[in-house]
């Protein structure tokens, strides 16, 4: 039985780094070695990020047994990983590992997992991702709320109507009892004053209340477009698929995006959706992703030309590990192995 193998991003992710995690393999834990083949012209991968006709071995002394004891790992570099992650929407990656020594050997193909960075990322993503900057961003939030200076025209209404309250106001006019004229304009120059700041603690205090609601409009309409065609097409590969990710659209509408992508020819979108929701343990997507490599139900189109037993059995074993009494899963998978 071919032996199961995910090259998936370490925790925390760091960027031309992963591990090549092994499933299903008979042999030994120690002086391993491997060799990766592409499918669309046979070249395997060679040391410093080349490619050739002539199979090229990666030595691992040991393999460490995983957590869950039922995977052997080891950690590989930017040489295994870039030309992976570089390879084009259509490629496949053929694993073969074996003792060194010409002893025990099995194949199987390799799958770049969900989030891996290639080298080339590290500049980008040390903001992001490094210990420190990941609370420098942070900062700034608490000091948004903060920031509506709004609270203090509150509070200067408030403070402007007390000098005009003042008792120096009010004690003039018992004095001049006789002039009875001009203690009534005063006393309505008071009124109208104290009206006016009443009004203004008033205008003050609702002007805030719109900026919420502009700010909270916002995510939603950047939400409702990350998964459109016109934002597919004008984005770059890359951001347009993180975007739509982060908006997590439902399965259905996931399988509606992907075949827009099929049908606009982009090919890359397509099998990152793919990947990224069937990793996830996603069934109907991961079914979706296997019949596109199988040959039962291929349909061949530009982004998936031919069928590809390995693969198709890659995602029917992935829906096997969520729900094992998958009928149909199950079924594909047996067949394809013969």
């Amino acid at each position: 039985m071919p032996i199961r193998v995910d090259l998936l991003a370490l925790e925390p992710n760091v960027p031309g780094q992963a591990n090549l995690t092994v499933k299903k393999w008979q042999g030994g834990e120690e002086r391993l070695e491997f060799s990766i083949q592409r499918n669309q012209d046979g070249f395997y991968l060679q040391d410093k990020k080349a490619w050739s006709n002539n199979p090229f071995w990666f030595q691992v002394a040991r393999f460490n047994v995983a957590a869950s004891g039922e995977a052997l790992e080891t950690p590989v570099g930017a040489d295994v990983l870039d030309p992976l992650l570089e390879g084009s929407a259509g490629s496949q990656f053929q694993i073969e590992l074996r003792e060194q020594g010409l002893g025990h050997s099995d194949k199987g193909v390799v799958r770049p997992g969900v989030g891996l960075l290639p080298s080339t990322a590290g500049g980008q993503t040390r903001p992001t991702y490094g210990g420190a900057e990941l609370t420098a961003p942070k900062e700034p939030e608490p000091e948004i709320p903060e920031l509506p200076e709004l609270i203090l025209p509150t509070a200067e209404p408030e403070a402007e109507p007390e000098p005009l309250v003042a008792e120096p106001v009010y004690t003039p006019p018992p004095a001049p009892v006789k002039k009875s004229n001009k203690g009534l304009i005063a006393l309505l120059i008071v009124v109208l004053l104290l009206l006016a700041a009443g009004a203004g603690f008033w205008f003050y205090k609702r002007t805030p209340a719109p900026a919420p609601v502009v700010a909270a409009a916002a995510p939603a309409t950047a939400n409702a477009e990350a998964c459109t065609l016109d934002s597919m097409n004008s984005l770059p590969e890359l951001t347009f698929v993180q975007t739509c990710i982060k908006a997590a659209p439902d399965s259905a509408k996931l399988l509606e995006i992907i075949n827009q992508a099929k049908a606009g020819k982009h090919c890359g979108v397509a099998q990152r959706l793919y990947a990224n929701r069937a990793q996830a343990g996603d069934p109907l997507i991961a079914n979706a992703y296997a019949r596109e490599y199988d040959p039962k139900y291929l349909k061949a189109s530009e982004c998936f030309p031919v069928a590809d037993n390995a693969t198709a059995a890659y995602w029917y074993e992935t829906i096997l590990t969520q729900d094992p009494n998958n009928a149909e899963a199950k079924q594909r998978f047996e067949e394809l192995q013969k």
